[in-house]
């Protein structure tokens, strides 16, 4: 991370830091969401559930550091916040090991003015993306987001890679990083916000009863949505834009075949990349297996005519006809969902439009090839391939919008057996869920 001009002059002297523990932080007022005792926030910390600490010095009336924690999503957050009361840095720290956190993302604005606005789109700004590998990213923006942007490999050494963590109560590794490691000599004083009751809470964290609600939660990757509905025709969702004129409906669920698996183990792919992706962690049982295409449609009018726009919504590898009960992400060696910030997957990517499931066992004879993806294909797009010396094969389909990255999701059912992998386009995942359904033909 390093210092720069933003760092505090005064960080080699004695500083004396005052500590409050809270449900948040609000910056208009300049107070604790919520205030807790350190008590109840030392359990909060040893159960993993999110809690935040305030870390203020003495005489100024902004705060040099919010910490958002949440051990239960192996996250820290640590905001770094000016005189003006602007967060200008910010941390975003990943459990992954026992002692010390990784800095996963690491942003910075620089205000040219005290007028500036908090993340003006003229601030200046650095973002950098760090992986645990030791290999990283680094976008430059001087200008903001109004001017051009430097892309460049990140260089960050290992000991500002990560951070050493001390146990709790002990934060003076947060004001060392907010500070560009220039304070290495502070001490911590405990300052309630107000005076705590006897279970830990106070005053202002109750309404009717009710806990104050702490204005931030820990970041959560993608989320599986709409999964079971993908595949029931007639089922209606909120239109996908304003120059719909209809809701989005599920059109078709297409029966593509039997995918043979004679390892059980699944690669999600396009068929003409080079090198297939590897397969997943999770395995079925070796065998054949229904593969499903869904398709969803909406009415749209251009230039005075009434258009049927049909899209392909996901593919599905039907393992059991059991009801699924919950949804994970599939994941290849070496991915950890530790990692993955707000909104992100781990996915699968396309670049020739089409996608595709297959044995591991045939991955290598199926894909990349000149003709991997046949000159004459069925009229919707999708095809199969046949690979005689493992016996298995590939299903492949149009991916949806084209060309990007589409998670894949394992369903299970109650007793935690796969019921299947669904490839999912990212299109009804965007869209609500509507009452009724057009119709119930299947």
């Amino acid at each position: 991370m390093g210092g720069d001009e933003s760092a505090r002059s005064d960080a080699e002297i004695n500083v004396i830091i005052d500590v409050t523990y809270g449900e948040g932080w609000d910056s208009a007022s300049r107070t604790v969401l919520g205030a807790i005792s350190r008590k109840l926030a030392a359990e909060r910390d040893a159960a993993g559930e999110q809690y935040t600490v305030v870390l203020r010095e003495q005489g100024r009336p902004q705060p040099i550091a919010v910490l958002n924690i949440a051990w239960a999503y192996d996250y820290a957050g640590v905001w770094a916040y000016d005189e003006q009361g602007r967060r200008f840095r910010e941390f975003d720290l990943r459990r992954l090991e026992p002692g010390r956190l990784l800095c996963r993302h690491i942003a910075q604005w620089r205000y040219a003015t005290e007028a500036l606005k908090e993340f003006a789109d003229d601030a200046g700004r650095v973002l950098i993306d760090l992986y645990p590998d030791g290999t990283g990213r680094k976008v430059s923006q001087p200008k903001g987001a109004l001017g051009s942007s430097l892309h460049t490999l990140a260089d960050v050494t290992d000991e500002q890679r990560w951070v050493p963590v001390s146990a709790f109560g002990d934060w003076a590794w947060a004001v060392a990083l907010v500070t560009g490691g220039l304070a290495s000599d502070v001490g911590l004083r405990d300052v309630p916000e107000e005076a705590p009751r006897r279970d830990g809470t106070t005053q202002d964290q109750e309404e009717d009863g009710r806990a104050t609600a702490p204005g931030w939660c820990p970041p959560r990757s993608l989320r599986p949505r709409h999964l079971d509905e993908m595949f029931l025709p007639g089922t209606r969702f909120s239109p996908p834009d304003s120059h719909a004129t209809g809701p989005y409906v599920v059109e078709r669920i297409i029966d593509a075949g039997l995918l043979r698996l004679p390892t059980g183990r699944v690669v999600a792919c396009d068929p003409g990349w080079r090198t297939p992706e590897e397969p997943f962690t999770v395995a079925v049982r070796p065998g054949s297996y229904r593969m499903q295409i869904a398709t969803a449609a909406y009415p749209v009018e251009h230039w005075g005519k009434a258009l049927h726009m049909e899209g392909f919504t996901g593919a599905r590898i039907l393992v059991s006809e059991e009801p699924t009960a919950t949804w994970e992400l599939a994941l290849r060696p070496g991915e950890d969902p530790r990692m993955l910030r707000e909104g992100e997957f781990y996915g699968f990517g396309v670049d020739s439009g089409t996608g595709c499931f297959v044995d591991a066992a045939a991955a290598d004879r199926l894909t990349g090839g000149e003709r991997t993806v046949p000159d004459r294909d069925s009229a919707d797009g999708i095809f199969a391939l046949d690979d005689p010396e493992s016996g298995g094969n590939l299903i492949g389909y149009p991916s949806g919008m084209g060309d990007g990255s589409y998670p894949v999701w394992i369903g299970r059912d109650a007793d935690g057996e796969v019921t299947c992998f669904v490839a999912d386009m990212l299109t009804l995942s965007r869209q609500d869920l509507l009452s009724g359904r057009d119709r119930q033909d299947a």
